[in-house]
């Protein structure tokens, strides 16, 4: 059920398209933490990422995600500790900003913007992670 109104809707929309460059910066982060050019191919773990986003019902179940990939393989340099950290300061970036598009403090409004922009930021990451793939696949183009 959406909570939000249209005025809100299209306030949060269009501050994920203002931001859709620095976004996109995170997905090539991803790019240079995930890039396997030994396998080439696609991280799952990305994938899972945004399957996490798209499905979550909070926004903690997101950054709990990412902490998580963080832990695995305790004193193993992973992807997820390059990445991870970048993601979760944007993430609370965004946990922060969604109370600027409520406009009144009810908890039911302050979830769907808070999930609307994390979603919103991990599409673009993932979307500028997958282009990054690809583009490398095809020798470097961009």
């Amino acid at each position: 059920m959406n909570t939000l109104n249209p005025t809100q809707i299209q306030e949060v929309n269009a501050y994920i398209d203002d931001n859709h460059e620095g976004f996109s910066r995170l997905g090539h982060a991803c790019f240079k933490a995930f890039n396997d050019k030994a396998n080439n191919r696609i991280s799952s773990q990305v994938r899972k990422l945004q399957q996490m986003a798209m499905s979550a019902p909070h926004l903690a179940d997101i950054e709990d995600f990412i902490k998580n990939q963080m832990g695995k393989e305790e004193g193993i340099q992973t992807p997820w500790r390059d990445f991870g950290p970048q993601v979760l300061r944007q993430l609370h970036a965004l946990r922060s900003k969604s109370r600027d598009f409520s406009e009144a403090p009810e908890e039911q409004d302050q979830l769907a913007i808070r999930l609307r922009l994390a979603r919103g930021c991990i599409r673009a990451l993932v979307s500028e992670y997958l282009y990054r793939v690809a583009c490398d696949q095809m020798g470097g183009a961009t």
